[in-house]
């Protein structure tokens, strides 16, 4: 029953958690402010290429492939095309990585509310539940600055 209980409690965070992301306006986001600006030990991302995230972070499902499939209008395209409006597509994507890295990161300290559901092994879901979404978290603090520096050359031709 415990464990049916964190399963419940995680679907029904995530997805609550999910929409919010959808509807947040975007316009409040400052991906150059804190919490979204790189960090400097992070190096523009390029501390993670020591996790050899390059190798990992295709293989890591999307949400997309289940919540896109049910909810095709609540997730943009991750796919752009550069010929056509690149400006705007980038800065698209660089909003959408901060609301992707808020929402797991939410997600994941959900989740530490299963340590209180049940008590031994719920430190263990939780301890999964979070290191999980920080992988996505780290996917995202990853890509943002590669995405800013082709949105700024964009912007300077």
């Amino acid at each position: 029953m415990n464990l049916l209980n964190c399963v419940l409690f995680l679907v029904a965070s995530g997805l609550v958690i999910f929409f919010v992301g959808r509807i947040f306006p975007r316009k409040w986001i400052r991906e150059n402010r804190f919490p979204f600006k790189s960090f400097n030990f992070e190096k523009n991302g390029k501390i993670y290429e020591k996790l050899k995230i390059k190798r990992w972070k295709t293989k890591l499902p999307d949400a997309s492939l289940v919540i896109g499939r049910i909810f095709p209008k609540f997730l943009p395209k991750k796919r752009i095309n550069i010929a056509k409006d690149k400006q705007e597509k980038i800065a698209v994507l660089i909003k959408e990585s901060c609301v992707a890295e808020s929402t797991h990161l939410f997600s994941a300290f959900a989740g530490l509310f299963c340590a209180k559901l049940w008590k031994y092994w719920g430190v263990i879901v939780s301890f999964a539940w979070l290191v999980w979404n920080m992988l996505f978290v780290i996917i995202q603090r990853y890509n943002r600055p590669r995405l800013i520096i082709a949105y700024t050359r964009y912007t300077q031709a």
